[in-house]
């Protein structure tokens, strides 16, 4: 018998996107499926949308809560969960047909415990920006945590791009392996990226976890949401967070690997950083890049990293940050350089 699929669907705000979401689940050619909506204290219609889609399908249940943001509305829903595997889905995203098929048929009858997909990029309005489709490969036991994992830390020094995406969505995780080991995720708003603190959890006890090339998960790129406006606490919140990685990987045996890998994502989380509320007056920006390039954290790592194995321009960035230029980084921010 084909095993149970629980979904997941975190809600707060997203009336413009819900029913295009909803609906690509219903509609998956893979019908073994529950779907939970948890409507996380809307204040728009969307708590309404999620009531009308439980009345007309029976595999819906929709859930209304208290606000506690996307980790623990996940933690909510997975204590309610009576499937096999489970997948997250955003609300604001939507799956092609296959999506779920797709995942399922890479569990060779459960073979193996968990499998991952990359995705398809687009715009507000639907329009595709870029495909992320990993080469499909088997990764057991002890290669899961080394060979796996350490690359949803982000790419090597050596590597234009070796990493994979650490977000829990177009991913099918085993509901015995979760309760065996009580996983659940941290809330975003203690930490900065819960998904990654999620795989770190979760991989530790995964036993073979299948690859595929599958692009069938559409995520919505929206500049206006929470992760790509500027927010003035984001860079405190990113060296929060690093300290807090490196502190739970140097326990690990990827230790080293792994703070290479995250030192190069804390270079491009400050990248991000700068290029993010540049719509502000000069003096601002140029306030925000001194503080940045003043940060003992950051100027420790940027000592300690290999600079020269990056390619040209990140080592160029990083050594303005070393060197505190901080005028000509303000420049290059203010002028959408970054």
């Amino acid at each position: 018998m084909s095993p149970q699929v629980s979904v997941i669907v975190p809600v707060y705000n997203v009336e413009k996107y819900l029913q295009q979401c909803v609906e690509s689940l219903v509609n998956q050619s893979y019908q073994n499926l529950e779907i939970l909506l948890i409507d996380d204290g809307s204040k728009d219609s969307s708590a309404q949308i999620c009531d009308y889609f439980a009345k007309k399908y029976k595999k819906i249940s929709t859930f209304h809560k208290t606000n506690s943001g996307l980790g623990l509305t996940r933690n909510y829903g997975m204590e309610r969960i009576h499937g096999d595997y489970v997948t997250f889905v955003d609300s604001d995203d939507y799956l092609n047909q296959d999506a779920i098929q797709r995942l399922v048929d890479g569990l060779e009858n459960g073979k193996n415990d968990t499998v991952i997909g990359g995705f398809t990029k687009i715009t507000d309005e639907g329009k595709e920006i870029y495909t992320e489709k990993y080469p499909e490969e088997v990764i057991d036991n002890d290669q899961v945590y080394s060979h796996l994992f350490n690359r949803m830390l982000g790419s090597s020094p050596d590597s234009h791009h070796d990493s994979i995406k650490p977000s829990v969505w177009n991913a099918l995780y085993s509901v015995k392996l979760i309760r065996a080991h009580n996983l659940c995720f941290v809330s975003e708003r203690e930490l900065i990226s819960e998904d990654i603190v999620w795989d770190s959890d979760y991989y530790r006890y995964s036993k073979s976890v299948k690859v595929i090339p599958s692009s069938s998960y559409y995520y919505r790129y929206n500049p206006t949401s929470l992760s790509q406006t500027y927010k003035p606490d984001r860079f405190a919140r990113s060296i929060k967070f690093y300290e807090y990685m490196i502190g739970k990987m140097s326990k690990t045996e990827i230790a080293e690997d792994a703070w290479l890998r995250q030192t190069r994502n804390l270079f491009v989380a400050v990248r991000t950083c700068f290029s993010q509320g540049t719509n502000r007056p000069y003096s601002k920006i140029h306030r925000s890049v001194v503080e940045i390039c003043s940060n003992l954290v950051l100027q420790d790592v940027i000592t300690k990293y290999p600079i020269r194995r990056l390619g040209i321009r990140q080592r160029f960035f990083i050594l303005m940050i070393k060197y505190k230029c901080a005028n000509i980084l303000s420049i290059l921010a203010k002028m959408h350089l970054m």
